[in-house]
């Protein structure tokens, strides 16, 4: 665990600091989050437009069999079978969405299909005297209608939002040669729903497309503010070594990156063929949440966090009174670290140290039998107690619940210098727990291989991120944090 003598000066905060919520970048939501979004809406909004309208209608109109096992069961049916029906149409597809007439054929064969499929079934099985009657005909003639209504409303709003340029795929071109100049060239002729921010060239070829244009560190900056959604790496590929660090370069950014398919050898592994302006391209980095990825996880850490607050707060007092009377200074301190981004952020943790009159910048992290660990200090950090004070961060929306565990800057910059990629953890919030420490990776880092192993479990949570996921890890955390291995 690192030290926190070093900062202990000018990192030591009041109880109620943590309540002050610093600044915090936020991006608009890209073309990726609304092709995302929209259609999953659609979804919803299809399977109860039509269960509710058939339980209303059929309430109101039917004098018989209305609120049975069988009117409900064929309700449901109906509405389930319909989403699926223009599921397998790619009725749900942002393009698809788009053309109205388009939609309104596929939701009136799809809803078509569905209904009479009820109606064979409740014939087969005997029951059609329990579901059938005058009221059916409406529930199919209304929910005929709010389909169409949907899709009405769905097909003008994306028509608007393609004129205010929300759903046009910003794409930037990076590379060193002729290869990037003759890719965006062909990238500006892609149509309307790709849009070229610039030619970003490390090279002497000074770019002439597109309206922005600069270096790799400017197209970071760019990517880092939320302006562009996918980077396209283009550059000759005789050397698959100057190919990776040119991929290194966006390790940490929250967009999607594409490479030729053609290149000899990478070292991140490719996660989708396809092309792109006639171009086949590979995948080589998403973006760890996408659609409603980032909001269900936002929720889930506030909604779990608060839950923890309250029942973890006769332990958080306990423990800030025997901090304070184990030894003299404050409760807490603060930590600085990386976040999401690459932005730099100050996590919060229960003192464990003696307090530095003179603290040293280069203090070493803590070992075992460290001096400068305090009685509870020690308990604390074996078991992790010491971290609970970052639930605030959580609050804050500087951390989450899981996620890659931020590491002291100092070692942050080290590794972003020995190991290819490391940066690319920085795509997803730090968690105060995480898929490497609950399989054994926490503590003090001696090699460089071990910070390896961690970066390998880390990007396998980002690639595999579900909820389900998370609160594998959160149960596995309560056993991995008293068995205090490797944490001193």
């Amino acid at each position: 665990m690192p030290s926190d003598g070093s900062l202990m000066r000018r990192g030591t905060v009041g109880v109620f600091g943590v309540f002050r919520a610093a600044p915090f970048a936020s991006s608009p939501a890209s073309y990726v989050d609304l092709e995302t979004r929209l259609p999953g809406l659609l979804r919803v909004s299809d399977w109860f437009g039509i269960a509710i309208l058939g339980l209303t209608i059929g309430a109101l109109f039917s004098s018989r069999g209305t609120g049975s096992l069988t009117h409900s069961l064929g309700v449901v049916l109906g509405a389930t079978a319909t989403v699926n029906f223009l599921h397998l149409a790619h009725a749900y597809s942002m393009e698809s969405a788009a053309r109205l007439a388009v939609q309104l054929t596929k939701v009136a064969v799809a809803w078509t299909g569905a209904f009479f499929a009820v109606a064979l079934i409740t014939v087969v099985s005997g029951h059609s005297w329990e579901f059938w009657g005058g009221w059916t005909f409406l529930w199919f003639a209304g929910a005929l209608s709010f389909l169409a209504a949907t899709r009405y409303l769905a097909s003008g709003r994306i028509r608007r939002w393609r004129r205010e340029g929300r759903l046009v795929r910003r794409l930037a071109v990076f590379g060193a040669g002729r290869e990037a100049v003759d890719l965006a060239q062909r990238l500006r002729q892609g149509g309307e729903e790709a849009h070229l921010v610039g030619v970003f060239i490390d090279g002497d070829i000074a770019p002439t497309i597109g309206s922005v244009a600069g270096d790799g560190d400017c197209l970071v900056a760019l990517a880092d503010a939320g302006s562009v959604d996918e980077i396209v790496v283009a550059m000759p590929w005789r050397s698959p070594g100057a190919l990776n660090h040119a991929l290194s370069k966006f390790a940490a950014c929250q967009v999607e990156v594409r490479v030729d398919a053609g290149i000899p050898e990478i070292d991140y592994p490719p996660t989708e063929f396809s092309l792109l302006a006639g171009i086949p391209t590979l995948k080589v980095q998403r973006r760890p949440l996408t659609g409603w990825g980032a909001p269900l996880k936002r929720f889930e850490d506030l909604a779990l966090t608060l839950i923890l607050l309250v029942g973890l707060l006769p332990v958080l007092l306990i423990i800030a009174l025997l901090v304070k009377i184990d030894s003299r200074g404050p409760v807490l301190f603060r930590q600085e670290r990386y976040g999401v981004n690459n932005q730099r952020i100050w996590i919060f943790k229960f003192r464990s140290m003696h307090r530095d009159p003179d603290p040293d910048p280069d203090v070493p992290p803590a070992r075992r039998k460290d001096p400068r660990v305090t009685r509870v200090g020690g308990f604390l950090r074996r078991t992790s107690l010491d971290e609970l004070p970052q639930l605030f961060n959580v609050l804050r929306g500087e951390m989450s619940l899981v996620g890659p565990r931020p590491h002291a800057a100092v070692h942050n910059e080290k590794y972003a210098r020995l190991i290819e990629g490391y940066l690319g953890r920085h795509r997803m919030k730090p968690g105060i727990t995480g898929w490497a420490q609950v399989n054994g990776l926490r503590g003090a880092i001696g090699r460089i291989e071990e910070m390896k192993r961690r970066l390998e479990y880390d990007r396998y949570y980002m690639a595999n991120w579900s909820l389900l996921l998370d609160i594998k890890i959160l149960l596995m955390t309560i056993p991995a944090v008293f068995r205090g291995t490797n944490a001193y």
